[in-house]
């Protein structure tokens, strides 16, 4: 018998998005708004900020771009910071450094879509994606074992090291805007019907009282 991982469904869920949050780091109300969450030190080098960032410059030049929030910190922070600034993103890439377990879950709710760009397989499977679909975010992340368990559900798959094709996805999603609400909705549903820990924690008590009585 195989158990997913699990995700706080009372603390990560859908809310009103948090103007507070919109007014301190300066976004626009009128474009959509990526979230990535993820350390950025080199032992994390997998998480693939660099592919994220490439993708959001292939948007601005295509006239579409999108504002990105990238929470997280490490040694490789001033290299991203860089490497938005050489592709002229600044005023739509914001860094936001390392936030409270408390202040965390909001950050998702000002999130339109979710991007988790994963270049290989030192992503095992990514929490945050789980922490995205109970907040009624949906999510693109990278076709990895693991990663694309959760994506394919609630989301969009797409080549790992592929900026043009995560562009394109991103690009694809908030050009229906009709279907928005329904990718919302499900993103939550699919948290609530798969991923519910309190559920998997009688999942889990369960195998091991079955093994007792062996």
């Amino acid at each position: 018998m195989e158990l997913p991982f699990g995700v706080d469904l009372k603390k990560f869920k859908p809310r009103e998005r948090p103007e507070a949050l919109l007014r301190r780091h300066q976004l626009l109300s009128d474009l959509p708004i990526v979230l990535f969450v993820g350390g950025m030190d080199a032992a994390h080098y997998f998480k693939g900020v660099q592919v994220l960032l490439t993708a959001l410059k292939f948007l601005k030049e295509n006239n579409t771009p999108a504002q990105c929030l990238l929470v997280g910190e490490g040694e490789l922070r001033q290299d991203f910071e860089t490497q938005a600034k050489f592709f002229g993103l600044d005023k739509l890439v914001k860094f936001v450094g390392k936030v409270s377990d408390e202040e965390l879950p909001y950050y998702y709710n000002l999130a339109d879509l979710f991007v988790l760009p994963s270049t290989n397989q030192g992503e095992a499977f990514g929490m945050v994606l789980l922490e995205a679909m109970a907040s009624g975010v949906p999510v693109v992340a990278t076709d990895l074992p693991g990663v694309r368990t959760g994506a394919q559900d609630a989301g969009m798959v797409v080549k790992p090291n592929d900026p043009g094709e995560l562009a394109n996805a991103i690009l694809g999603f908030f050009a229906n805007k009709n279907g928005m609400a329904d990718w919302q909705a499900r993103a939550r549903l699919v948290a609530e019907e798969k991923y519910d820990w309190r559920k998997i924690i009688v999942e889990l008590s369960d195998v091991y009282d079955g093994l007792a009585k062996k």
